[in-house]
């Protein structure tokens, strides 16, 4: 499941003998991308399972009240259109990760190409809506964080909706190289939650106690750098560098590009692995 093969192929000048086997600057480069993407997904099912399992079970079960174990004012008593908005949110998250996934499959997309195109719709509208609840529940209807991360879950909204519209338009244009370009930024915009709470519990297992903000009102330095870094910089600029390098002819470059995609999935799998092991999993089980 190649990631880069969603994108154009970077020309490679004439001049330039073809390079082949497993250190091959663009093979090395490719397999960084789908290491990244795979171990990724991987984090993504076990926490769409956790969110089915935790806030699914609570909804069905007509115990709403049991979001507020792991969410601060996760339900409020009397606040229909509030408690409506975040299970919107929260449950439509699961679709958002795991058909923002599918969708990026070269497979589906070249052998059932109208069912990449319905759920790519649908995934859109997903996305507008989900980012819809999400801005009210910050500005609303009382939420944890301070806000500077209200302010950047606003901009991750904006982003959101912006690429989603880009990828749709440039879908419709036929200019499917584009298309997958703002898909991909579609995508990482989409998980600024999941790259949150990755990154906020492994600074936590790492330290053994919260260091840089304050756990009873969630905010500090910390939680402000960590919110602007995953809901708007660092996912998205991490995509541009290795667009960049997919472009570039520069074999050393590609390859530094594909060392620092190797280190982000190792940092990603700690992430998940501390995120599974502080919350996720003793909340399933418990």
């Amino acid at each position: 499941m190649p990631v880069s093969s969603l994108t154009a192929s970077p020309v490679r000048p004439a001049s330039t003998p073809a390079r082949r086997g497993t250190f091959d600057p663009a093979r090395l480069l490719a397999a960084s991308a789908t290491t990244w993407f795979v171990t990724a997904l991987l984090g993504q099912l076990v926490f769409s399972i956790y969110i089915t399992i935790v806030y699914g079970g609570a909804t069905l079960s007509g115990d709403a009240a049991r979001w507020n174990q792991v969410m601060p004012n996760g339900h409020v008593p009397g606040d229909r259109i509030g408690n409506t908005a975040i299970a919107m949110h929260v449950l439509l998250a699961v679709l958002i990760m795991v058909g923002g996934a599918a969708q990026l499959v070269p497979a589906i997309r070249t052998r059932a190409p109208a069912v990449h195109r319905v759920t790519g719709r649908a995934y859109m509208v997903t996305i507008a809506l989900t980012s819809l609840a999400g801005l009210y529940l910050v500005w609303g209807r009382r939420s944890v964080g301070d806000l500077s991360q209200h302010i950047a879950i606003s901009l991750n909204a904006v982003i959101l909706c912006t690429c989603g519209a880009l990828a749709w338009q440039r879908a419709r244009a036929r200019d499917f190289a584009a298309h997958r370009r703002w898909a991909l930024r579609t995508y990482l915009a989409a998980n600024g939650v999941f790259f949150f709470r990755l990154s906020l519990f492994l600074w936590l297992m790492i330290h053994r106690r919260p260091v840089g903000f304050d756990p009873d009102t969630f905010s500090g330095p910390f939680l402000t750098l960590l919110a602007f870094g995953v809901y708007v910089f660092v996912p998205l600029g991490v995509l541009e560098l290795y667009f960049s390098a997919q472009r570039s002819s520069h074999a050393g470059r590609r390859r530094a590009t594909a060392v620092g995609l190797f280190a982000l999935s190792a940092m990603t799998a700690a992430g998940i692995a501390a995120a599974s092991l502080i919350i996720w999993i003793p909340t399933m089980t418990g």
